[in-house]
């Protein structure tokens, strides 16, 4: 919003500096952008007045003017066609500096001395006309300098308007803020209309269709009008404000919106059919609408109307149609003011693309109370600029009024929020400053009727920051807050989420951070028979899903890793995976943790390494992270393998599954590029919290001597080992405390079908040594129970 000082100073006294105005607007909310100063490109032009105009004796399109400044007498020489005696016009004597930079000098024309010059707006720099000389109106004084004269002094504040904030959006607006502020009177202008004889009721009429998207409408109707070009004083003000000046009639709707912030529209009222405005939604068939500017806007069943009695004339709170503008012929103007719903301009404005300055505040919400005020203070301009006369009476359709809230305040909340200690007295005067109606209750008690204009004042804490903004944030001292807080402990997922990133970068991984969104293809990779969980608005195709696994991303980045010639490539990440669930509007979110191992096991030196990694590799991994986070009796088991792994094992402690580790199969390797081993794993961290120990328990050193057994067992080659550790462990209780396999054999001496599988036994018993002959019962009871429950043969 460009916000002329010269403009303001008619409704408000600005005693302070422009800097300073500047420095107390921003602290008050209204950031104040940039400062602009203006002053004349001229120098030494004064008002100057036409005695005499006599022909040029040896030109006939020239003449000789006698032109004085009140303080002597100058000879011109001009061609222009509207000069005459009597009027005022700029003129600039010898010495004086014209727009560009150029000094006027006494010159000879045609044989006559000329003594000055007569000046047309070009010349000025003041617009682009140079069709006549500036005509000046009569009661500036004679001999005034000319950039005085007509006020081209002036400071412009680029003032950000917050979208709360749509009362602000106007001279009148920030001028009541600037009052305020400042504590001085705000001077409203006049809107008193002189009025014809003849009602508006006999020849106009206005209908609302929709209350709902136009709660008001009124209309004014001026006659005897006649289109020409705007006064100076009046285009300049649009020129300063950003807006570029039209024809009179059209220039007065403009300036008014600046001006009191209600946009408003002007109807050639001869064009308007049957003399009637009726504000309805598209019929049937009406599918397109020609606004001003020449383009063919596309109207949907949402779209707000203004029709006369047969078509559309308007869309309503953006642009006019280009039938009923105003034209040079224009005698007659309806004059439009209204409020429209909010909700309805914004949809209408973004969906044609198409943004103007009325829509920009109908779509932030202007004041329904000001727009009679807005009516009559357009049509005392049309009529004083277009010598027309207004019509006696106004239309005003404005079924169910809007009512605003009163809010009440409490002194004793003011001050906590603020941390003031603020008195019943300055909150009223803060609140009066502002122009809201405030009623005490008692000395706690405030009560405010919130205006038609501020419709962002909803609730107390709204009027708590208005009371703080106008006193000044810096009077609020800067205190420390105070109390005690109660930080919660890590929840069981924190803990283990921080353990698994600790183990696995101790076991040589580099943490990785992938995309949550994938690509379709990527997603079907691991997961064809699931529907994706698809974006409504994806940036691209390669991130058109929610990932369910993190092992795409991954992979992708493992393929990245070794095709620019890693050896050997160890990633992990623990982030969310997302499913979707049936009948569900949200997506199931799964905090996952996997890993991916790919080339090389450790790179190669003169003791030793090489080797690429397999399966074990990435077991010993999972075993690892379970082993650190105290996860004890795990099982490893092929059972339920998802279809995304050609090998590979199902991780699971007790009833609970924990996740899968293994080697993709090797079509979502090739689809990938990947040609080096890749082993890849993937658990559930919340499993992994309800089975982790959260605390390690200890036990004393054993006291008394082990004894140690090796066992070998021919059992089926189906059968998993794990299964054959577990039966180890349960059928050698109490004394059993380790079985580890240490061999596995097929080949001569063992039948086709089966395989050997060699442990090493550890038995110790805590409260006394065991003998060997204690030990043999009790191990030969073990391989007996192995053959019962498993068909296990000794080798």
């Amino acid at each position: 919003m460009r916000l002329s000082l010269a403009w303001l100073s008619e409704f408000v006294e600005v005693a302070v500096s422009p800097a300073e105005l500047a420095e107390r607007l921003t602290m008050a909310g209204l950031e104040v952008e940039a400062m602009e100063t203006l002053a004349p490109e001229f120098r030494g032009v004064v008002v100057g007045q036409v005695r005499r105009v006599a022909p040029h004796p040896q030109a006939d399109r020239l003449v000789v003017a006698e032109v004085t400044d009140g303080r002597r007498d100058y000879r011109v020489v001009c061609g222009a066609p509207n000069v005459a005696a009597g009027g005022l016009y700029p003129f600039a004597p010898p010495g004086a500096v014209l727009s560009g930079g150029r000094e006027l000098k006494a010159a000879t024309i045609r044989g006559v001395l000329s003594e000055g010059m007569l000046l047309a707006e070009d010349e000025l720099g003041l617009s682009e006309d140079h069709s006549v000389i500036m005509e000046l109106p009569p009661e500036l004084p004679l001999g005034q300098d000319l950039g005085e004269a007509l006020g081209l002094k002036d400071v412009v504040l680029e003032v950000a308007i917050t979208p709360n904030r749509p009362d602000c959006l106007s001279v009148l607006g920030l001028a009541r803020e600037v009052a305020a502020l400042l504590r001085r009177p705000l001077r409203l202008p006049p809107t008193e209309v002189p009025e014809a004889e003849t009602a508006i009721g006999e020849v106009a009429r206005v209908t609302i269709l929709d209350p709902v998207y136009c709660p008001r409408y009124a209309a004014r109707l001026v006659e005897g009008l006649r289109v020409g070009p705007s006064p100076f004083w009046l285009r300049r003000r649009l020129t300063v404000s950003g807006l570029r000046a039209i024809n009179n009639l059209v220039d007065v709707t403009n300036y008014v919106l600046l001006e009191q912030g209600q946009p408003l529209h002007a109807f050639d009222f001869d064009r308007l059919s049957g003399g009637e405005i009726v504000v309805r939604r598209p019929r049937p068939g009406e599918k397109s609408f020609v606004t001003l500017d020449g383009q063919e806007r596309t109207l949907t069943p949402e779209t707000l109307l203004i029709c006369d009695r047969e078509e559309p004339v308007a869309l309503a709170g953006v642009m006019g149609g280009l039938e009923s503008e105003v034209r040079p012929e224009t005698r007659r103007v309806l004059i439009e003011s209204a409020y429209f719903l909010p909700a309805a301009i914004r949809r209408t404005s973004k969906r044609l693309g198409l943004s103007t300055e009325s829509s920009y505040r109908f779509e932030r919400g202007v004041d329904p109370e000001g727009v009679i005020r807005a009516l009559e203070r357009a049509a005392r301009l049309m009529a004083e600029l277009g010598g027309g006369r207004v019509l006696k009476g106004r239309l005003d359709e404005y079924p169910t009024p809007i009512v605003r809230p009163r809010v009440a305040l409490r002194l004793s909340r003011t001050n906590q929020v603020l941390g003031t200690a603020f008195s019943r007295r300055e909150v009223e005067e803060v609140l009066t400053a502002l122009h809201l109606p405030v009623v005490a209750l008692d000395e706690e008690h405030l009560v405010v009727q919130v205006p038609s204009h501020r419709g962002d004042l909803e609730r107390e804490i709204d009027l708590i920051e208005e009371v703080a903004r106008l006193r000044g944030y810096e009077e609020i001292p800067v205190t420390l807050p105070g109390g005690s807080t109660a930080v919660p402990g890590a929840g069981p997922e924190v803990r283990v989420r921080q353990e698994l990133r600790h183990l696995l970068v101790g076991m040589g991984f580099c943490e990785a951070v992938t995309y949550s969104f994938q690509s379709e293809r990527l997603y079907g990779l691991l997961s064809p028979a699931e529907a994706p969980l698809k974006l409504a608005n994806p940036l691209s195709e390669e991130q058109a899903v929610m990932r369910a696994s993190l092992l795409p991303g991954l992979l992708e980045a493992a393929q990245r890793n070794l095709t620019r010639q890693a050896d050997g490539v160890r990633l992990f990440e623990i982030a969310l995976g997302f499913e979707a669930k049936p009948g569900e509007e949200l997506p199931q979110e799964r905090l996952l943790v996997a890993g991916v191992l790919g080339g090389a096991r450790e790179e190669e030196s003169w003791h030793g390494g090489g080797g690429t990694v397999d399966f074990f590799d990435a077991k010993g991994v999972v075993e690892n992270l379970l082993l650190g986070l105290g996860i004890g009796e795990a099982e490893f088991t092929p059972e339920g393998l998802p279809g995304y792994l050609s090998y590979g094992a199902r991780v699971r402690a007790g009833t609970s599954d924990l996740g899968v580790v293994g080697e993709p199969a090797p079509e979502i390797l090739e689809a990938l590029d990947l040609e080096a081993p890749v082993l890849v794993f993937e658990l559930e961290v919340a499993a992994l919290a309800r089975a982790a120990q959260p605390f390690p328990l200890y036990t004393p050193l054993p006291r008394y001597p082990a004894v140690h057994r090796d066992l070998a067992l021919v059992v089926d080659a189906a059968l998993p080992a794990a299964r054959v550790t577990a039966a180890l462990y349960r059928e050698g209780a109490p004394w059993l405390v380790e079985a580890r396999l240490f061999d596995v054999y097929t080949g001569e001496q063992i039948p086709p079908g089966k395989r050997s599988l060699a442990f090493h036994l550890v038995y110790r018993d805590p409260r006394r040594t065991l003998t060997d002959e204690a030990v043999d019962r009790h191990h030969q009871k073990l391989v007996a129970a192995l053959a019962r429950e498993l068909g296990a043969e000794l080798r």
